[in-house]
């Protein structure tokens, strides 16, 4: 299995003097000082010595000595950790493949395992299933799932962080410092399918998109409707205008408000204040989702735009570059006070990609894996939208993603 390089050093921490971090500079400081002071003490030159030299070597070993490219400071760090930590014993749990016991198939065995390899997670043991009767949406649905369970299945870590608000739309966007990875691509196909999600059970979830990349927008190109945009929103008069007015409805379901076919000038008159009003106006509308496209640069637009969201989907392209991006658009976006909102998506994938060691060292979760699938760009030159219109491993990669986010929102629904 082929690894993703990235220049060595890419992600070092930062050292203050003799080549060393702040936490490795304090030890070696504090052990010199702890040793200067037992030599200085009255305790007997025989003893005091011996205990002075052990301590400065063991705090200039902590600070200067690396193993596996590691400072020794960081090693023991971790070794107390694991000391510390209580044991009570481990359960090994294995993904259930076979059919359940009464001889019905829910027909997701194949989508279960292909995550569960896919994100490296044990399966959580099996809860009992419920079967709440068919009905309105917001009585019927079982109400939030526990913290342990996913409501797409007892396997998954959810996708969607709990609701941060009591009312108003989840707000969710794919983000990266790299033009061309596909984010209006992932944007604008999750929008559309799970607008179009509706089962006999339930209806779909109301869903906005709103394109904010002033600089180069495609939303309108990729559904194939030149209609109002933003900016006629903008230059609308303030006491007459209603964002509804001016979103399209796509053959989806999905509402959206479409980004300016022209040039503008990124200070005026799309502005974050406008943004906030038009985000006020779609929580107003009983949306449940807004998804919201944004530019590849955290101008003042657009980090308005992700401070306001619930969830940042950071899209990761599998090569040398798109990793190096990764760690700079994560580096940027934590700066932002957003790490727990921060996911991260692979798009254009190929077979034998390995990811695990830049998401680990990133402490990241991958909520989906799109493979690089000709049809996308076939359907884009079409003015379709491959999830809907396609059968191929791009479109039911993001079929399956949009099952499980419309899950999740459901299950956010009010009883």
């Amino acid at each position: 299995m082929d690894q993703i390089e990235f220049a060595d050093g890419f992600d070092r921490p930062d050292t203050l003097a003799f080549g060393l971090g702040a936490g490795q500079l304090a030890v070696v400081m504090v052990g010199a000082l702890a040793a200067y002071s037992l030599v200085r003490s009255p305790l007997p030159p025989a003893v005091a010595d011996p205990v002075a030299v052990a301590i400065a070597a063991a705090a200039a070993g902590l600070g200067w000595l690396r193993v596996a490219g590691r400072p020794a400071l960081d090693w023991a760090v971790f070794a107390g950790l694991f000391w510390m930590r209580p044991r009570r014993g481990t359960i090994r749990w294995e993904l259930a493949t076979a059919a359940p016991s009464d001889g019905s198939s829910d027909g997701g065995d194949d989508d279960r395992s292909q995550l569960v390899e896919l994100f490296g997670k044990r399966a959580t043991p099996p809860a009992p299933p419920s079967n709440p009767p068919p009905g309105d949406r917001r009585k019927s649905d079982p109400g939030p799932a526990p913290a342990s369970q996913s409501p797409a299945g007892p396997s998954f870590t959810p996708i969607l962080r709990p609701p941060t608000r009591a009312d108003g739309a989840r707000r969710v966007t794919f983000f990266s410092l790299r033009g061309g990875t596909g984010r209006s691509t992932l944007a604008t196909g999750l929008t559309c399918l799970i607008a179009s999600s509706r089962t006999d059970e339930q209806p779909a979830p109301r869903v906005a998109l709103v394109d904010l990349d002033l600089r180069s927008p495609s939303v309108a190109i990729r559904l194939g409707a030149p209609e109002r945009t933003l900016l006629d929103y903008a230059l609308a008069p303030p006491e007459d205008r209603s964002v509804i007015d001016f979103m399209i409805t796509h053959a989806s379901g999905a509402r959206v408000l479409l980004g300016p076919q022209s040039t503008v000038n990124p200070e005026w008159p799309v502005t974050p204040a406008l943004l906030r009003e038009v985000l006020r106006e779609l929580d107003m509308e009983g949306f449940d989702l807004v998804v919201l496209d944004v530019c590849p640069e955290l101008n003042p637009l657009t980090t308005t735009a992700i401070c306001a969201c619930d969830d940042v989907f950071i899209v990761v392209v599998p090569t040398a570059g798109g990793v190096h991006d990764a760690y700079r658009s994560t580096e940027a976006l934590r700066r932002l006070g957003l790490r727990h909102q921060l996911r991260y998506i692979v798009n254009r994938s190929r077979p034998g990609t390995d990811l695990s060691e830049p998401m680990a060292d990133l402490d990241g979760q991958l909520i989906g894996d799109i493979p690089d699938d000709d049809a996308v760009v076939t359907a884009e030159n079409a003015h379709r939208l491959v999830g809907l219109d396609e059968t191929g491993p791009a479109a039911i990669a993001l079929r399956r993603l949009a099952r499980r986010v419309g899950s999740e929102l459901r299950s956010s629904w009010p009883a």
